[in-house]
């Protein structure tokens, strides 16, 4: 099984590199380092080993937001609710490899909109994933209403749309300009949503650090 790792993750760093379909199977082949018995050993064919890069690696970076936030909540007992919507709002997952070494956000984001673009499947699994962290700003959101943090006549489904568009949004701005200062943007956007909704601020709530990264090891 190691060669069909060795495979997958060669096959995953040429297609960072170039696209998905400006790679040839020859090329994943000569740089893997092995036959082409070897491959079809392992593989249908090129469409089922970027299947498989697809599982492998993205599949895992989309799910991270909602398990690391599954995760944070299991560590904070007294949940501020405030800080649970700071923490959703500027998460940002960090794939990593199992070597240790990180690939570059811009280059992961690229690739998983081509393969959006072109594999039904990851496009639909990246449109479940964004539906589920829409649902989870709108029961923080129903949350802060029960605690009296936020008006009671806020629109919560309406809300948690937008607080989506602002992130991806943001997401968007850090991949076209490396050079905007997006841990600001972050904040002073989360602060906006905050003062529309009218809450009740607990600074203690609020980081100041901007990006929160959890690792996603493959």
């Amino acid at each position: 099984m190691e060669t069909k790792k060795n495979i997958l993750e060669m096959a995953f760093r040429l297609f960072l590199k170039d696209g998905f379909r400006a790679v040839s199977l020859n090329e994943v082949i000569r740089e893997a380092n092995v036959t082409k018995g070897c491959f079809y050993h392992y593989f249908k064919s090129k469409e089922d080993l970027i299947h498989n890069v697809i599982i492998v690696y993205l599949y895992d970076y989309l799910k991270s937001p909602i398990e690391a936030f599954e995760n944070w909540i299991k560590q904070h007992k007294n949940v501020d609710i405030i800080e649970a919507l700071h923490f959703c709002y500027t998460f940002m997952p960090e794939l990593t490899l199992k070597t240790g070494e990180k690939i570059a956000f811009r280059d992961i984001q690229f690739l998983i909109y081509e393969g959006i673009k072109y594999y039904h499947y990851l496009a639909q699994e990246s449109c479940d994933c964004s539906r589920k962290q829409r649902l989870l700003f709108q029961k923080l959101l129903e949350k802060a209403k029960e605690e009296d943090f936020i008006e009671k006549d806020i629109d919560t489904q309406e809300y948690a749309t937008t607080i989506m568009a602002l992130r991806d949004g943001m997401i968007a701005l850090h991949i076209l300009d490396s050079g905007i200062d997006t841990k600001q943007k972050w904040e002073s956007t989360f602060l906006a949503i905050c003062e529309k909704m009218k809450a009740k601020k607990r600074q203690q709530g609020c980081h100041k650090e901007g990006y929160l990264y959890a690792e996603t090891t493959v």
